[in-house]
């Protein structure tokens, strides 16, 4: 009888790796509990905690033409800026809304008015172009005219100015009648008081879009309504890479239509004050008619507007929130894609002159640091022409 116990295998080894089954299968359950995109009880998820650092601000913008015209501007810009020529001597004298594909871009022409000759300032801009914007082609017009083109579509023109140190070239302040009215929104806010501050700070109105389930989203409102700011929810929404995650309090195609509006509705909870939301990344989501859909019916129901803020050139947001009679607004102009004070201040510019052309504009912009320094800046050096009121406004004018 020893004899045979002593031969036997230890069984300790069996209860150890009985053990560790009965995690593992504890901890796959709690893992796929987590990952379901769908939630019965989406109140349950309010204000969980953010790791801001895990939210990226935006998806990249699926808009390859936009995108380019961007990379063009940075680079313009970029090779102007070093070779000092004066940021106020770049004029945008005209902007125009044009199609590409299914896509829409803006034509600028551009005057730069400098103490150089055109053939001094367009090798740094020939480099800059190739660093930043690869696709894009430089054409001599003239001898102070150039063209620049991008998949062989005529984006910029570029006309340069000599001019002497006594040159006056100003804009004539003799018609200062509002020619334009354009708003500012400010999205993913939520996780930064002091950036909430800044905003609040300004002398003009933006427009404060906050995600609904961050870290601050009722302080930051508090913040927004003690200084009469606009407020939207800034509603995260299925992008089209999986890789990317939109953050908590997202609604995802997949959801049935209960789940969509349950969690809606429950963001809609989080954030006091708000009149009207717009979409946080959406590339996907917002391409589905019957999911953009019940979001609208929803948000109807509180008597909100929506901002379709256009992250995909064939978003329907916009269309199906106007056939569910809400009044709805769509996105002219990211102002902050390349994160550089220069660049975005040229992107607000860009705002205003289709805002005197149009009569509205509404740009996009976020907290980076740099886009707060531009605003700043751009509180200085703004067109007086042009007057910047909430996006509710809109409707007056």
């Amino acid at each position: 009888m020893s004899d045979s116990r002593q031969n036997q295998p230890p069984r300790w080894p069996y209860y150890t790796l009985a053990v560790i089954c009965c995690l593992t299968l504890v901890a796959l359950f709690y893992a796929l509990s987590s990952n379901s995109k769908t939630t019965t009880d989406p109140v349950a998820e309010m204000r969980a905690p953010v790791n801001f650092a895990s939210l990226p601000y935006e998806e990249r913008l699926d808009a390859p033409m936009e995108e380019g015209v961007k990379r063009i501007d940075y680079a313009i810009l970029r090779a102007l800026q070093d070779a000092n020529v004066s940021a106020s001597g770049i004029e945008l004298v005209a902007i125009e809304q044009q199609r590409f594909g299914d896509e829409t871009f803006h034509f600028q022409q551009l005057r730069i008015n400098s103490q150089y000759t055109a053939d001094e300032l367009i090798t740094p801009i020939a480099t800059a172009l190739v660093q930043w914007a690869n696709k894009a082609t430089l054409t001599k017009l003239s001898t102070n005219m150039y063209r620049v083109t991008f998949n062989d579509v005529e984006t910029h023109l570029l006309k340069f100015n000599k001019i002497t140190a006594t040159t006056d070239f100003d804009k004539n302040p003799a018609t200062l009648d509002i020619g334009g009215h354009l708003t500012i929104v400010i999205d993913d806010l939520g996780e930064s008081i002091s950036a909430a501050h800044s905003l609040a700070g300004l002398s003009y109105p933006v427009t404060f879009a906050i995600w609904p389930r961050s870290s601050y989203a009722k302080e930051i409102a508090d913040i927004a309504s003690a200084f009469s700011r606009e407020i939207i929810i800034h509603q995260p929404m299925e992008p089209m890479s999986a890789d990317v995650q939109p953050g908590p309090g997202a609604v995802y195609v997949d959801m049935t239509p209960e789940d969509i509006r349950a969690t809606i509705r429950a963001n809609f909870k989080l954030v006091p004050g708000a009149v009207g939301l717009n979409n946080h990344m959406g590339s996907k989501f917002t391409q589905n008619r019957e999911a953009v859909r019940e979001v609208a019916l929803e948000a109807k129901k509180r008597g909100f507007f929506v901002l379709d803020s256009m992250t995909h050139a064939k978003s329907v947001f916009f269309n199906e929130a106007k056939r569910q009679g809400l009044i709805a607004f769509r996105r002219n102009v990211f102002i902050d894609n390349v994160k550089e004070v220069q660049s975005t201040l040229h992107q607000l510019k860009k705002a205003e002159r289709i805002a005197l052309a149009k009569g509205t504009a509404i740009a996009i912009g976020h907290p980076h640091p740099t886009t707060l320094l531009a605003l700043q800046e751009w509180e200085k050096q703004r067109n007086p022409r042009v007057a910047v009121v909430k996006l509710s406004e809109l409707l007056n004018f």
